[in-house]
């Protein structure tokens, strides 16, 4: 028997294969059935005896540790007659294995891959030219394996003398660009983006998506560099003590000076009140440490940049500058003997540091390029002294410290003209740009004009002041230099400093793709052109960017990704379970489409394709991921109910990222677990909600006895009228005025007394995320409603309760009617059921609904201002568990506080609740958290290891979590 090999390849006949066996003699195989798909074998003549099969697989076993099991697949010479081959099944093709097998061999290993045409041919197929050979040996040589691997991939779209190009290609630092997966996967991907775009345009956009990535990857090695310079140890907290005591003993040696030098006691302290040359004092050492650390910042980029000496001659005049500052410091305190022993080690402030470096570098024998080390260890902690100085301008603008307003505003109003003669303006941020004040400079400043203003009309005020906030603005940037950025940026909430030095990435449209590598790139945009993105548009495509635009413009990724899963219970019931022998992995259910693209975008894969979306959504599989304990996806899975149902699940697909092999083990562990699922009794679900199960037809679907065709039901004529009129019932008896008063809100309507509801919920459909949230946010904000108001409006889903009353033999006629209560898109029969005009006003109330609930989670997670203000001033009991879950679940990057501790099940507060009470508060406020967009399969995952958990905003007044539940609990 010849066996069959990967790639569409046979074995010769004579040759038989030896399979690896982990300490004992290779076995040799007597057919395909003895191995696995896809394994690595040993292929040499059937004569060989044991010790030369033995050596063999020796050999082929280093070959696969060192490339992985693909390299085999490339008939490397394992010595003795011998090659290596992997058996039929195996993922990909040819030039896998080549690229594998050529990073472990490399060029001078090449031989033993056979003639070098054949290998060749292996990665670029037949019409390889010797100039790409020699490019490609090039590469090779040089271990340019990202250029050879794009090269490979890209070999069905572009030309030789364009692979030229490819093959030539460098990476900064010589970092991995593709970061992951088989050019097999990234040609599939390149093929379904670029086979539309004209032939010579092809490698430009290839060439413009390489240079976006090498940019993003020499950005990151910049910002790790830059952050490497700071001290191992986060010394923030032990500085803020530091700085606060420092400040509790001068405001005490200003009591005691006032006292008479005598210790006061607990009524006199109580009693006193600081002048104002205290209060003076407090802000210009704000200011003045703000400066300080901003030098010292700014100082430690340059120097990481650019070497000590070069760095310290570019930042002298700013750290001189602000030395001279610090020297003229009004209200300057002596240090007791006692402060001065407290304060040893890193100083209270951070001026104390620019003072040193200045006289080292302006010292008797002025030392720049010898004492390296010294400069270094002080600009290190230049990250502490910065996110010091942030605190401390929060906590001023916050009015946490109670400046009298007439001393704030004195010091507010103080010229900043020769600070700024001396050390000037910084590139990103001039006074011409400062044309609309913060409205913390309002504050301070009250009703003057923005600096910008001033400066244009001249005057006696044509100057920068302190309350102008530049400054602020100049620490927040220098911030965020430090942390690889040009400059900071607006934050995305309320609040001092207003501007956030260390923004993450925004929240990109779904499937929207990154630049962290070229892979993840590729398969983004081939993701969108999946969901309707086709044809790129227009001839003048020259970028990536530009290309990817038009295809998120196309494709309607919004309205795809919405809607909810019919997740079969058997599965459900498994969704967080930790799949027993896998080292801790968790399985997790996919339950809305949007999940799947959050995975898609992360492991380059299809599954958040258009199909996958609709058997989910029609409960036909379940799309799962399996978590490893970093939080990271390992594997996507496909499950799929074996026939009949009743007898359990498969595993239909599992892949690693970029579609690659998931590991050996942990797939044989997924597949026997996965076995073991119960599967779905339609007889006993049918039973145990009263419904008779169908007879089993004798005559396959679609024919009669008679063998006539069997009339197709119609949707629109058999279900519409009934529904139709529940729906109308169903609106009539929740629009009542209060949430009909709550849309006319929202939805901005002029007259709301003129204008139908169905014109405001069409103008609110129309609203993209973005807007819908915004929206939201202004009637907040505005009070115009409450939070409570708008859970409200969210829950009425009219349509849900019409379907409830339709006749069970239609629904189980019609079972796709249950789609018209999701967000998922509808298919045709069932969007014109949704636009007959008794449905409509229904099936779009619902839909805005689920809309609104996924506004507010983001908006919740974000830390709005607007939504806390609202939800502490009226708070209710269902909005407020559902929110608290969601918190709990998702962990966003603010602040939160802890409601009960880490496994508790009691919360505390009146009246009295319980996690695991399933006829509680908290069971039933699931669904509205899985609607605001929490993962809900995470929930007790989180509990156990954080607690219950809050957004420390909802808490920060009189009487914490206690108070703010006992008032819900009285609504």
């Amino acid at each position: 028997m010849r066996l069959r090999l990967a790639y569409g390849v046979v074995a010769e006949p004579g040759t038989a294969a030896w399979l690896p066996r982990p300490r004992t003699e290779p076995v040799r195989l007597a057919g395909e059935g003895d191995a696995p798909p896809g394994a690595a074998v040993a292929l040499g003549p059937a004569g060989a005896g044991g010790a030369e099969a033995g050596a063999a697989v020796a050999e082929l076993g280093v070959l696969v540790r060192d490339g992985g099991i693909a390299a085999a697949g490339a008939g490397v010479d394992l010595g003795g007659g011998f090659r290596s081959a992997r058996l039929a099944g195996a993922r990909g093709d040819q030039r896998d294995a080549v690229v594998a097998a050529l990073r472990t061999l490399g060029v001078d290993g090449a031989g033993r891959l056979g003639e070098r045409t054949g290998f060749l041919t292996g990665l670029f197929g037949p019409a390889v030219t010797r100039r790409v050979g020699a490019a490609a040996a090039r590469a090779i040589g040089e271990g340019r394996w990202a250029a050879l691997h794009l090269a490979a991939a890209a070999s069905d779209v572009l030309g030789p003398e364009q692979l030229e190009r490819v093959l030539a290609l460098e990476a900064p630092g010589g970092a991995d660009l593709i970061a992951g997966g088989r050019p097999s996967v990234l040609a599939a991907d390149l093929r379904r983006v670029l086979e539309p775009v004209p032939g010579p345009r092809r490698l430009e956009l290839l060439l413009d998506l390489w240079e976006r990535v090498s940019e993003h990857h020499a950005w990151l090695a910049r910002r790790e560099r830059l952050l490497a310079s700071q001290g191992r140890r986060d010394r923030l907290d032990d500085l803020r003590d530091r700085r606060g005591r420092y400040e509790d003993d001068i405001l005490l040696s200003y009591l005691r000076a006032q006292l008479g030098a005598r210790e006061p006691t607990l009524a006199e302290a109580a009693r006193w009140q600081p002048e104002m040359h205290y209060w003076m004092g407090m802000l210009a050492r704000l200011l003045n440490d703000a400066r300080a650390a901003t030098a010292l910042l700014r100082t430690a980029v340059a120097v990481s940049d650019h070497g000590v000496p070069e760095g310290l001659a570019r930042r002298a005049p700013l750290l001189r500058a602000t030395v001279r500052a610090l020297d003229r410091e009004e209200y300057r305190f002596p240090l007791s003997r006692e402060r001065k022993k407290r304060a040893a080690g890193l100083p209270a402030r951070p001026g104390a540091y620019v003072r040193e470096i200045v006289g080292k570098m302006d010292g008797p024998k002025p030392e720049v390029d010898g004492p390296a080390p010294y400069y270094r260890q002080r600009l290190a902690r230049a990250l502490n002294y910065g996110q010091l100085a942030a605190k401390m301008v929060e906590s001023l603008l916050d009015d946490d410290h109670r400046v009298p307003e007439d001393y704030l505003r004195h010091w507010a109003s103080r010229s900043l003209r020769e600070w700024r003669e001396n050390v000037g303006y910084s590139a990103v941020r001039g006074p011409a740009d400062w044309t609309e004040a913060p409205r913390f400079a309002e504050y301070l400043l009250g009703t003057r004009e923005p600096l910008a203003e001033r400066l244009e009309r001249g005057g006696d005020d044509a100057q920068e002041e302190v309350g102008d906030l530049v400054w602020c603005a100049d620490l927040m940037d220098a911030l965020a230099n430090l942390h690889g950025h040009d400059a900071a940026t607006m934050r995305r909430q309320d609040g001092p400093p207003w501007l956030d030095p260390d923004p993450g990435p925004e929240d990109p449209a779904p499937l929207a793709p990154a630049y962290d590598s070229v892979a993840r790139a590729v398969s983004g945009a081939a993701q969108l052109v999946a969901f309707g993105g086709g044809r790129p548009p227009g001839k003048g495509v020259r970028t990536w960017e530009a290309l990817v635009a038009g295809l998120l413009a196309e494709a309607e990724i919004d309205e795809a990704l919405r809607g909810e899963f019919a997740v079969p219970a058997p599965l459900a019931a498994l969704d967080g379970t930790v799949v027993p022998g896998t080292g801790g992995a968790r399985f997790r259910l996919a339950r809305s489409a949007r999940t799947l693209a959050e995975w898609a975008n992360y492991m380059g894969n299809c599954i958040a394709g258009p199909d996958y979306v609709e058997k989910a959504t029609a409960g036909r599989c379940g799309l799962a991921a399996l978590y490893g304990e970093d939080g990271h996806v390992r594997v996507n899975l496909e499950l799929v109910p074996l026939r009949p149902e009743l007898r359990g699940w498969h595993v239909s697909e599992m892949a690693a990222r970029f579609n690659d092999d998931p590991d050996e083990d942990l797939a044989r562990r997924v597949r026997e677990w996965v076995g073991t699922i119960p599967g779905v009794d339609r007889a006993a679900n049918g039973a145990a909600t009263g419904e008779e199960t169908p007879p089993t037809p004798l005559t396959p679907p679609g024919r009669s006895g008679s063998g006539r065709r069997a009339p197709r039901p119609r949707l629109l004529q058999d279900a519409g009228p009934a529904l139709g009129e529940l729906a109308v019932k169903a609106w009539d008896d929740r629009m009542t005025a209060e949430p009909s008063h709550a849309l006319a809100v929202l939805a901005s309507a002029e007259d709301p007394a003129s204008e139908e509801a169905f014109a405001q919920l069409t103008r609110l459909r129309r609203l993209g995320p973005a807007s819908l949230a915004a929206a939201c946010r202004n009637v907040l904000d505005r009070r115009d409603l409450d939070l409570a108001d708008l859970w409200t409006l969210s829950g009425i889903r009219p349509l849900e309760a019409a379907l409830g009353g339709l006749d069970p033999a239609l629904r189980e006629r019609f079972g796709q009617l249950g789609l018209l209560t999701g967000a998922a898109p509808l298919p045709g029969s069932l969007r014109r059921l949704a636009r007959d005009p008794r449905v409509a006003p229904a099936y779009s109330l619902g839909l805005v609904g689920l809309r609104l609930r996924a506004a507010i989670g983001r908006l919740v997670l974000d830390g709005d201002p607007a939504v806390t203000r609202s939800l502490t001033r009226r708070p209710a009991v269902p909005p407020l568990c559902a929110l608290t879950v969601h918190v709990t679940c998702e962990a966003p990057a603010i602040e939160l506080a802890p409601v009960a501790p880490p496994g508790a099940v009691t919360v505390p507060g009146f009246p009295a609740s319980a996690l695991d009470d399933e006829d509680g508060p908290w069971h039933a406020a699931f669904p509205g958290a899985r609607e605001l967009g929490a993962d809900t399969g995470e929930f007790w995952n989180r509990v156990s290891r954080h607690g219950l958990r809050v957004p420390a905003a909802w808490v920060a007044g009189g009487g914490g979590w206690p108070a703010l539940w006992s008032r819900a609990g009285r609504r």
